[in-house]
């Protein structure tokens, strides 16, 4: 249970948040609050006209003023239209920039995060913050609450104006506030905890429907759609509920205080009464007093709107303000120096990884990686040959010992320096839901043509590129669903010749093609490889037999080390693997000794 200093605390943070994406804005908001103080000042002096007319023009029989305060108050009346227009349009567009602003800055923040952020946390999820949550935000920057402010000073000028016209009257009508307060204080931290379970509920709606929907293929494939709908309407009936019940609170809280008001109304018009019998007011100035009296209900009604408003803002907030306060644990140091062109000489020191505590990866682990030569690492599923992959990128950091490249250690240089100069293949080809120029261009977006289709040539990708209708304007799908593996692999071939890195790792790059495909990216290998470092993660011994040096891996340990040939007559760890992969060849061997 959070203290009130941190709920207060949070409360404090979120306005100097999303009013401080908007101070760049300050003409429109200078525009809306003098629009309100027109619709303030107007609302003032209606009644006084009604009194007028009431009081002096009506036993007058002055029928020229009648007309004249007529059509004075149907262009106040009309003037208020207008005023009320502007604040409200005006306000939107202020609300509009400081919410994209705070959704931008709340994404920037978001992709500049580790992996182990995104790791720990669902893609639902953070969809829902950037998106619902911040929405949410909204209300905050809106006329409603810019009128709040002046709806305070019409509430004391009122105030004011009643103790002035009869203090006997005002005092009663006061006598219902402490009860308004209290009521206030009672809905509001409880309005905050059903819409914070809203906010809850709806993310792992988003989450449920990120997760199905990108996994669909899989889903038919097993038949699992009724088993999926029945998951997804339980989620939805918990949604439901949790907002009917948020509802249903903040549905109660504006009843009990229109109700609060009519009490109030109704002292004052009985009191008022008896006193006009008694001569001591006018009716006019009952009248004018209980026109008064609906105006001051109307901050009154504003305050129990924005209760629930600032409440369920404040709910969506604390999700937003979770992601805004993450450190990302992976980061540039101060003065974090920019990593020259590399060789790629890689060094493991004495390095331990865990990407849980309690459960290591690599333990006093050591590995040198030569430049300008391909390195291959094998071993079983689990023993830490991608995990070597992502520390050289530096998608995580070491909990003991250091990786150095060229002798500078990876946390001196800078994010963007290293990674630049680093190509990653994957088997795990990920593409943007555009055209094929798009993906081919991603890591170098100011790439000419003539650059695209000498990558894409290069890659072996010209063929099929040009036998679609739109060639390189052909839209891929999402993740590349229009393509097959060997073609999505080969774009991302040329993804990465175009980007000219110094190092390349392919990690299975060719694991789940077939061999024809397989042939093709390992004859677009042979262009991309000559003259850089490139480190190769394999379960198919076939594609690094060539290696200038392996290392086979198990259970985060070199158990061997070697070329292809040396490690074959040591008859250890990689010779198993070798015949496993193999039996035919030991079959035929066997078969020329006898």
């Amino acid at each position: 249970m959070k203290s009130r200093s941190h709920r207060y605390r949070l409360f404090s943070e979120m306005l100097r948040e999303v009013f401080f994406q908007a101070k760049g804005q300050w003409k429109f908001v200078l525009v809306a609050a003098l629009s309100i103080l027109a619709i303030s000042v107007l609302e003032f002096i209606i009644p006084q006209w009604t009194k007028v007319v009431i009081d002096q023009v009506i036993p007058e029989q002055q029928v020229a003023a009648l007309f004249e305060l007529g059509a004075a108050i149907v262009g106040a009346a009309l003037l208020l239209g207008v005023f009320r227009f502007v604040s409200s349009f005006v306000m939107t567009i202020v609300s509009q920039g400081a919410i994209s602003q705070l959704r931008n800055k709340l994404y920037r923040h978001t992709v500049n995060l580790d992996l182990n952020f995104f790791d720990r946390n669902r893609t639902g999820d953070l969809m829902s913050r950037l998106t619902s949550d911040v929405n949410q935000l909204q209300e905050l920057v809106s006329a409603d609450t810019l009128s709040i402010v002046a709806d305070f000073f019409t509430f004391i000028a009122i105030c004011g104006y009643l103790l002035y016209v009869d203090w006997q009257l005002a005092l009663l009508l006061m006598s219902t506030f402490p009860f308004l307060f209290y009521t206030s204080r009672f809905f509001s931290g409880r309005i905050k905890s059903v819409y914070r379970t809203v906010r809850q509920s709806s993310a792992e709606l988003s989450n449920h429907l990120q997760d199905t929907l990108s996994g669909i293929r899989v889903i038919k494939s097993f038949a699992s759609e009724n088993d999926e709908i029945d998951r997804f309407a339980g989620l939805t009936e918990i949604n439901r509920a949790s907002i009917v019940k948020a509802s249903r609170l903040s549905a109660s809280f504006p009843p009990i205080i229109e109700w609060l008001n009519y009490i109030g109304m109704t002292l004052v018009l009985l009191f008022g009464a008896w006193q006009a019998m008694h001569n001591h007011i006018t009716v006019g100035d009952i009248v004018a007093y209980l026109a008064y009296l609906r105006l001051l209900q109307g901050p009154v009604r504003s305050f129990s709107r924005m209760v629930s408003k600032i409440q369920q803002a404040s709910a969506a907030y604390e999700r937003i303000h979770e992601v805004l306060v993450t450190v990302p644990a992976v980061r540039n140091k101060e003065r974090a120096i920019i990593l020259p062109p590399i060789q790629g000489e890689i060094l493991f020191d004495n390095v331990d990884f865990a990407y849980e505590k309690g459960v290591p990866v690599l333990e006093n682990f050591y590995l040198q990686i030569e430049p300008q030569q391909v390195t291959a690492l094998v071993g079983s599923s689990g023993s830490g040959k991608s995990t070597i992959a992502h520390l050289i990128a530096r998608l995580y950091d070491v909990q003991k010992g250091a990786i150095f490249i060229d002798g500078y250690p990876l946390t001196d240089v800078t994010l963007e320096s290293l990674r630049t100069q680093i190509g990653i293949v994957s088997q795990d080809v990920i593409l943007l839901n555009g055209t094929i120029r798009d993906n081919i261009a991603y890591g170098k977006p100011q790439a000419t043509r003539e650059e695209i289709e000498a990558a894409a040539r290069a890659a072996n990708a010209l063929a099929f590129i040009e036998a679609f209708p739109q060639g390189y304007d052909t839209l891929v799908g999402e993740r590349g669903v229009k393509l097959s593996g060997g073609q999505k692999q080969r774009l991302s071939i040329a993804r990465a010749l175009l980007k000219n890195p110094r190092l390349i790792i392919l990690d299975e790059a060719t694991a789940a093609l077939d061999t024809e495909s397989e042939q093709l990216i390992q004859s677009a290998l042979s262009t991309l490889l000559p003259g850089r470092t490139c480190l190769v993660i394999a379960h198919r011994l076939s594609t690094i037999q060539s290696a200038d040096h392996i290392v086979v891996l198990e259970k985060g340990r070199i158990v061997e080390a070697g070329t292809h040939e040396g490690l074959l007559t040591l008859s250890g760890r990689y010779k198993t693997l070798y015949d496993k992969q193999f039996p035919q060849m030991i079959k035929a061997k066997e078969t020329l000794l006898a």
